[in-house]
């Protein structure tokens, strides 16, 4: 005589639905240029033209001791240059599975789902080695968290602007403990009301090179140009495989580079 055990009830599946990007980090703090027509900034970048930086080298004040003029009362000065263009970043999302109906609307939206959870923290590490190349001539390091704030506050207020403060997602709990940040409705502001942006791509992007502490950037805002996302099928019918890739090409820049900070590891409060 013969038993069987019964099989267990098999698993039911369930459908997580899809969640959002998170409303912090670069993506939310840039100002957009949606571009819908020939994306022009995938030659060389995006080249900024400053206005509102540089302008200390061409100004004066008449008899003041602490403004010395070595050619005396000359009214002269020079004109600012330009930061070097702004590179594309092009992103993309990759899914594939079989060549069922079902199979191929799963594939579309795990594609697409891909490129909109990956995509600012990618940007994010990209930029973030444009922001430690502009921030070495104002560069000051082995400073504490509060610090670290401090002197970059100071350098934006010399410019009389308001600016950001580029740092990892895993400063903004300390940022807060030491009373560095302020709610101003969903925007998170320094102390003299500069935002900051906390982003997840920072976390690796934003270290010194000698010992991987983090590092605070302060830049004028930031702009952005972005195509749409585009969508491309493709069947592979001798492998039974539908395929799909999200792409779009992505610039973000800045005018200025006001400083940068690095903070050091086992003083953040």
């Amino acid at each position: 005589m013969t038993s069987t055990i019964p099989a267990p009830i098999p698993a039911i599946e369930w459908e997580v639905p899809l969640v959002n990007p998170s409303p912090s980090g670069l993506y939310t703090a840039t100002s957009w240029t949606e571009v819908t027509g020939p994306s022009r900034f995938l030659g060389e970048g995006v080249r900024f033209r400053s206005h509102n930086y540089g302008g200390e080298n061409a100004f004066g004040v008449w008899d003041a001791e602490w403004c010395v003029d070595p050619d005396g009362q000359l009214k002269t000065g020079e004109r600012p240059g330009f930061l070097d263009p702004f590179a594309p970043i092009t992103v993309w999302a990759y899914d594939e599975c079989d060549l069922t109906a079902p199979s191929q609307a799963e594939v579309r939206e795990r594609a697409i789902q891909n490129m909109r959870l990956q995509e600012q923290t990618a940007v994010e590490r990209e930029l973030a080695e444009r922001l430690l190349i502009d921030g070495i001539p104002g560069h000051i390091g082995a400073l504490t968290l509060t610090d670290a704030v401090a002197h970059l506050e100071q350098l934006l207020a010399e410019t009389n602007t308001v600016g950001f403060i580029h740092a990892s997602a895993g400063l903004a709990a300390y940022a807060a403990k030491s009373s560095l940040v302020q709610r101003s409705g969903s925007v998170l502001k320094s102390p003299m009301g500069h935002t900051w942006v906390f982003g997840g791509g920072y976390v690796k992007g934003l270290t010194a090179l000698s010992g991987g502490e983090p590092v605070l950037v302060a830049t004028s805002p930031t702009y952005g140009w972005r195509d749409a996302v585009e969508v491309r099928e493709s069947l592979d019918f001798q492998r039974n495989r539908f395929v799909v890739v999200a792409e779009r090409s992505v610039v973000i820049g800045y005018e200025h580079c006001v400083g940068a900070a690095t903070v050091i590891e086992g003083t953040t409060p």
